[in-house]
């Protein structure tokens, strides 16, 4: 495509609509119109809206415009098949891959990257985004009833908002992922492609299998990046990915965490005999609740925290101190698993869900009754509590089940590259493996510990990825073992555990000055007073004066800078080897720089000891400055929690 204007493309819709009449669905409903890119896209992406109908079994639907961005090959005409890529899920940055594959020469250098928003998504005009169902979800984490309980105001408040979206004009019906591949068939043909490469992601590879299927003559190859068989069950899979996942990891530990599924179901037997109480803050509301965590949602946190490699590292450490009792430990993961849930469009993914795959998976996890007990119910396990969540709200919503043939899956014969990551903890690679049937010309590439973070965040797979796409169906090689290497699992021994630590870190990053104000106080004190200090005794000895009580002087200001420096070097460098250290603890040393901050409230006598007023008043103010240093570095990375 190169930098023609949408203008151009408008012209020739026309014409492309009559040569291919009769191909994919409704084509000659599909209109562009030019927009404004978003801030931070490449300077010479093109950026549009396709309209589409919302309903393509109802004439009378409505349009709905879909944004999508075009970001041309490097270098121009652009000499290999455009790739064309979609969100990976419901609500999430539709943009963030095609990026990614663009700014890799050896992709983008002679390949458009076109990316289109999902029909729904926050992006488009008809989203299903539902607010007040994700706080509802998140508030359960306060609750101690049994998860589906829990969800009955998430079912009132989905309600709610897709009654207000019918009174919009909207037709939810309208919303699977069968009516998703026509949207990308209907842009490809709409911007004139004669073919295109599919690049799926997680939830969209089933789209792509679909589009491959419906619009084989527009497709020249495919690349699944997470990929899931468009058959299998969901539900099903999470489960049993998610006992992989740890099974796997266990055997990386080198003996330290032997049975991670046998001390998450300890730690889940814990928290739902006596649930766990303290403090989060509801991402979509801002407030602050007291959670009351059960079984179940120990089980969803551990899941979300396993998403991503780096923090995935932790997960191992986290889960043999739970195992332990000691439940403190899962409060630096609970921010960050619930920034991961209400990351997707819960709304969205919820009415996706209740068509296309929840009429279809397998019930909630259960023990079966011991044989020749009294009762012969099956006990519950505890849960994936979004996946309990869409089962209370698909009952009461009550919408119509996507045909079971959109679920069928059909020879695709176009060369296939196919990644799956041994650590994901929603698909495991036995559920990709599952799929190559239908590919006959396939390769899998095994990403080790690479999470749900995909293709493009490792580097062994993305030179695979370009390999494989510079001529398909090349052979590449079938594992990638860099994310063993770059995520290693933490280590018991390394860590003081603490669990307020974390906090600090995470307002350095948000530079939440209010959190900091200790410490910032502190190193803005000792930062003045030694360099006071040094200048003090620069002159003592340039006018050849005694400076001996003068240098005992700055014992606190010199010892106050070397904790601080020995601090941050000793922390950062921890992050950089294990990015989620600050997740379990400090490095076993930190309690130990203690010394330093002990030695230099000492320090402080000889100050007092000089006389004057003014030596007396920075005595007094390093006395209470230091006094509150030691108690907030006692608290925050001493003491055990």
């Amino acid at each position: 495509m190169g930098r023609r204007t949408i203008a151009q493309l408008v012209l020739g819709a026309a014409v492309a609509a009559l040569l291919i009449a009769g191909q994919a669905p409704a084509a000659n409903a599909a209109t562009i119109a030019e927009r404004s890119c978003q801030a931070g896209l490449p300077d010479t992406a093109v950026c549009g809206d396709l309209t589409v109908l919302e309903n393509r079994s109802n004439p009378a639907s409505r349009g709905i415009e879909l944004p999508y961005v075009v970001i041309p090959a490097s270098t121009q005409p652009a000499t290999g098949t455009p790739i064309i890529t979609m969100a990976g899920g419901p609500g999430q940055s539709s943009t963030e891959v095609a990026e990614a594959l663009a700014a890799d020469p050896r992709i983008g250098g002679t390949r458009d990257i076109v990316v289109l928003t999902q029909r729904g998504s926050t992006e488009s005009s008809a989203p299903l985004d539902c607010p007040a169902a994700t706080s509802a979800y998140v508030d359960t984490f306060t609750e101690e009833e049994s998860p589906a309980d829990e969800m009955a105001e998430v079912g009132l408040a989905m309600k709610d908002c897709l009654t207000a979206f019918a009174e919009d004009g909207g037709d939810v019906q309208g919303y699977t992922k069968s009516e998703t591949a026509n949207d990308i068939i209907e842009l490809r043909q709409t911007l004139q492609y004669p073919v295109w490469t599919l690049f799926g992601d997680s939830w969209s590879t089933k789209v792509m299998e679909l589009v491959a299927n419906r619009d084989s003559a527009g497709v020249d190859a495919l690349v699944l990046d997470a990929f899931t068989p468009v058959d299998r069950d969901l539900k099903g899979d999470a489960y049993l990915a998610l006992s992989d996942t740890l099974s796997r990891l266990s055997e990386r530990s080198g003996g330290e965490y032997p049975d991670l599924n046998a001390d998450l179901a300890e730690a889940a037997a814990l928290f739902s005999d006596d649930p766990v109480h303290g403090l989060m803050t509801n991402p979509v509301t801002g407030k602050q609740r007291y959670y009351s965590l059960t079984g179940s949602d120990v089980v969803t946190i551990v899941q979300q925290a396993l998403y991503d490699p780096a923090t995935a590292a932790a997960v191992p450490y986290l889960l043999s101190r739970l195992a332990d009792g000691e439940t403190d430990a899962i409060n630096p993961f609970i921010p960050d698993a619930m920034s991961h849930l209400t990351r997707t469009s819960l709304g969205q993914y919820w009415v996706e869900a209740c068509r296309d795959e929840q009429p279809f998976w397998s019930a909630d996890p259960t023990v079966p009754a011991a044989e020749g007990a009294e009762d012969t119910d099956p006990t519950p396990l505890p849960v994936l509590t979004y996946l309990t969540a869409a089962d209370q709200i698909c009952g009461s919503l009550g919408l119509v089940p996507a045909p079971a043939e959109n679920r069928a899956a059909a020879s695709i014969p176009q060369p296939t590259l196919i990644f799956a990551s041994d650590t994901d903890p929603l698909i495991s690679v036995g559920a990709a493996q599952s799929g190559q049937v239908t590919f006959p010309s396939n390769q899998l590439v095994v990403l080790q510990s690479g999470g749900r973070a995909g293709v493009t965040a490792d580097a062994c797979g993305m030179d695979q990825l370009a390999t494989w796409l510079a001529s398909p169906g090349t052979a590449v090689e079938t594992t990638c073992t860099d994310g063993v290497a770059v995520y290693p699992i933490l280590s018991g021994d390394s860590v003081h555990p603490t669990s307020r630590f974390a906090s600090v870190v995470t307002a350095v990053d948000q530079k939440d000055l209010f959190q900091l104000t200790i410490p910032l106080i502190f190193a803005v004190f000792a930062g003045l007073w030694l360099v006071g200090w040094l200048i003090a005794v620069l002159v003592q000895i340039l006018r050849h004066e005694p400076f001996g009580l003068m240098i005992a002087s700055g014992i606190a200001p010199v010892t106050g800078a070397v904790f601080l420096l020995a601090l941050w070097l000793t922390v950062s460098s921890a992050m950089i080897a294990t990015p989620a250290f600050p997740l379990a603890g400090v490095p076993t040393i930190v309690p130990w720089l203690g010394i330093l901050l002990g030695v230099g409230f000492l320090g402080i006598i000889p100050v007092w000891r000089l006389g004057g007023r003014g030596s007396a008043a920075l005595a007094a103010g390093a006395t209470l400055v230091w006094l509150a240093m030691i108690v907030w570095f006692v608290w925050v990375a001493v003491l055990p929690s």
